[in-house]
């Protein structure tokens, strides 16, 4: 049991570290095109600590950093309900399952930050973001989340090759593998 929690956390702290970067990059992007610095969507997340971050226009420790801090960190915390519904659906196709996975996990999170929590403690980016630029940084969010997986799994099947034998014919796919699969079939 130990084993698997830890085994479950390593890979949540992996897949969002790659969504945090992605739906942070996003964000950013939206906070730009909308004529508000780059760093603004980072800085609305301190809103939480301090009702004026969401206008800090420069990057700062106090505001950025944290922002981004706590953004990485939730996205680990939501990688854990990622990679709990791959393991869920390990008797599935692997790219059907980290889909699924992945837009259920995006889907929960937008709902959990605008609709559950008070707004003290949403993301903030809405201050910064048009309702467009708003859903693509959710999108990217699941995005990050499946990309993650596949290089798992690619990473995975090499392994697995890698350790075959030439005599064996087997052709290694990932195709079948779920999201969580890390055995070395």
């Amino acid at each position: 049991m130990k084993a698997h929690v830890h085994k479950l956390l390593t890979r949540a702290i992996g897949s969002g570290t790659a969504t945090g970067l992605a739906s942070a990059a996003v964000a950013s992007a939206g906070a730009l095109h909308w004529g508000h610095g780059p760093c603004r969507a980072m800085n609305a997340v301190t809103h939480c600590l301090w009702r004026d971050a969401s206008w800090r226009r420069r990057p700062s420790a106090k505001y950025t950093a944290l922002g981004t801090t706590i953004h990485m960190g939730s996205a680990v915390f939501w990688g854990v309900l990622f990679e709990a519904l791959c393991e869920r659906g390990y008797r599935r196709s692997g790219a059907i399952n980290i889909a699924n996975a992945a837009a259920t996990t995006a889907l929960a999170t937008y709902v959990v930050d605008y609709h559950v929590v008070p707004k003290r403690i949403t993301p903030g980016f809405e201050s910064h973001l048009s309702k467009d630029s708003l859903g693509l940084t959710y999108v990217a969010l699941g995005a990050g989340f499946a990309l993650a997986a596949v290089l798992r799994l690619v990473h995975d099947a090499d392994r697995v090759a890698a350790l075959e034998l030439p005599s064996t014919g087997r052709n290694s796919s990932f195709a079948g593998l779920s999201c969580a699969d890390t055995s070395g079939r």
